[in-house]
Order: structure tokens, then C-alpha cells, then sequence
């Protein structure tokens, strides 16, 4: 394994990223999105925020893989039954973790007493006068300097209730923290004349600076990005097609009247007979 290297989960020849920190690095740094498909830890029931994994194009695994960005490990290894090394190495993360949340619990509790310290005196010294009015109603001598008095009262003399482990907060692991990293794999991506043709495409783009996400739902092979897709509507529909693949009229007007309902740039994408990149684009364009 690479040091420095993103590690991508492969199941079912689909690659993942679990990574928070991984995630923005590849959006951030490198041009790749890929699309979110986990369940909300807090919004579990809807399917229009999602949150890690996040799951990769094939294009932008190959890609990572060609740049030396990325190892690929198995991950099916996280389903399998944990050794008793692994169960004890848990045990002393919990151990460690519930030590550091009761520090920060006591120390907060600290932290409030003092911020509120002349509210605690006022209301206990209330509580003080409300008692010695009561015994003097019932008879008692009391002086009126002890309603006066101040109270002696500072952080120390306050008792602090340690943290419970069972109020402890429990840490959801998104990846695996002990999987093996020997556990290299194959990728084998792309492997047709259609696989190799999209993956030549999407790094050609790629490599000329744009953001690239899946076209399927404009009816593409991607849409391409001038900058990032948060910030940014996609300027081309890149459709990847044989070089001498036959069209009909009617199917160039669908994809030009397409690329104009939605405000986009229609590309066919194509390799020529010398072996080159070749871009046409479909411009919808009335006859006045």
C-alpha cells in the first residue's frame, strides 16, 4: 500500500470511499465527485440527503488508480467474524474513548458552574433568607445580619458526579479501522470497445481541467462541469459513440433539441480511425 494513498473499497466490482476526509480531498483536490449512497445517520427515512459511502464512477476509479492516487482493498473483509485481536484492540479504543469523554464531561460541568457562579449564590442565598424567615415566623431569634451574610462558595466546593459509561457516546465506525491493507486488489476496468471509449473520454475531459458526473439522467454517457457541480450547472451532455456509428435525422434532432431544453452543449463523443479524440457538438438552432 501506498503511504498517503486514498483506500477505496471494492464490493462487487463497485468501488467505495468511506473517508470523510477522503471524500472532500477527491472533490476538493482532484476533480472527482462521485454520487453519496449511504443512509443518514440522523434523516434515515428519505432518500434525498444521503451520506458516506460515497460510491465512484468506474471512469473515476480507473483514472485514480492510473494517477497513483488510490489502493483498492477488499471489502467484503469487513463482513467476516472479527478476530479476539480485534475484539481486544475495540475493548482498549472504548476503554480510552469513555476516559477522554469523562474529562471533557467534568470539565464542562466545571465550565457551567463557573459562567453561572452568581446565579447558584443568589439562588441558594434566597433559599437561606427564605428558611431563616420561616424559623423567625416560628419564634426563633434570628439577627438580621445572617439574612445579609454573603455565601462562601467556590468551584471547589461543588461536587462533580463522574460520567456513567452508560451515558457514554458510541462511536459509528464509516470504514473499517482494522481492515488489512495486504489486501490488495484487481481492477480491471474498463475491458470493452464501449469501456474503453468512455474512459478515454472522461479523462480527456478531465485532464482539460472539468468535473465530470454521471449523464444518465440527461440522457448522456456524463455531464461536464466547468467547476465544481455544487456550485455550478453543467455546460455539455457527453454522449460516447462509435466514430462511424449511424445516426438518423431524427435521432441527432432528439439529442440537439434535448441539449436545448435543458440549456446544454450536446457532444459525441467519438475515436477517429487514427486512433484521436474526436468532440462534435449538437447546437439547437431555429429556422426563422
Amino acid at each position: 500500500m501506498g503511504e498517503g494513498r486514498i483506500r477505496v473499497s471494492v464490493v462487487k466490482d463497485c468501488a467505495y470511499v468511506w473517508n470523510a476526509e477522503d471524500v472532500c480531498m477527491l472533490r476538493e483536490k482532484h476533480r472527482i465527485v462521485g454520487r453519496l449512497v449511504g443512509c443518514h445517520a440522523r434523516f434515515a427515512r428519505q432518500n434525498i440527503q444521503l451520506s458516506l459511502p460515497l460510491q465512484l464512477l468506474p471512469e473515476e476509479t480507473s483514472l485514480l488508480l492510473l494517477k497513483g492516487m488510490v489502493d483498492l482493498v477488499d471489502g467484503t473483509i469487513s463482513y467476516r467474524t472479527p478476530t479476539e485481536q480485534q475484539k481486544q484492540a475495540l475493548e482498549r479504543m472504548r476503554e480510552k474513548t469513555f476516559q477522554d469523554q469523562e474529562h471533557l464531561a467534568r470539565q464542562q460541568k466545571r465550565d457551567d458552574i463557573v459562567k453561572n457562579l452568581d446565579k447558584i449564590k443568589a439562588g441558594k442565598k434566597a433559599k437561606r433568607n427564605k428558611d431563616l424567615e420561616e424559623r423567625r415566623s416560628a419564634g426563633e431569634d434570628i439577627d438580621q445580619s445572617q439574612f445579609d451574610e454573603d455565601l462562601d462558595l467556590d468551584i471547589d466546593s461543588f461536587q462533580i458526579e463522574p460520567l456513567r459509561k452508560e451515558n457514554m457516546m458510541i462511536q459509528i465506525f464509516t470504514e473499517d479501522p482494522w481492515q488489512e491493507m495486504d489486501q490488495s486488489l484487481d481492477w480491471t476496468f474498463p475491458v470493452t470497445e464501449e469501456e474503453n471509449l468512455r474512459f478515454r473520454v472522461f479523462r480527456d475531459l478531465w485532464e482539460k481541467g472539468y468535473y465530470l458526473t454521471s449523464g444518465g439522467k440527461f440522457g448522456g454517457t456524463f455531464l461536464v462541469y466547468p467547476g465544481d457541480p455544487l456550485r455550478y450547472h453543467s455546460f455539455y451532455i457527453a454522449v460516447c459513440l462509435p466514430y462511424k456509428h449511424k445516426m438518423c435525422g431524427q435521432d441527432i434532432i432528439t439529442m440537439g433539441r434535448l441539449g436545448s431544453d435543458v440549456k446544454k452543449t450536446v457532444l459525441l463523443c467519438s475515436v477517429n480511425d487514427n486512433n484521436e479524440l474526436t468532440y462534435t457538438s449538437l447546437v439547437w438552432t431555429a429556422i426563422s
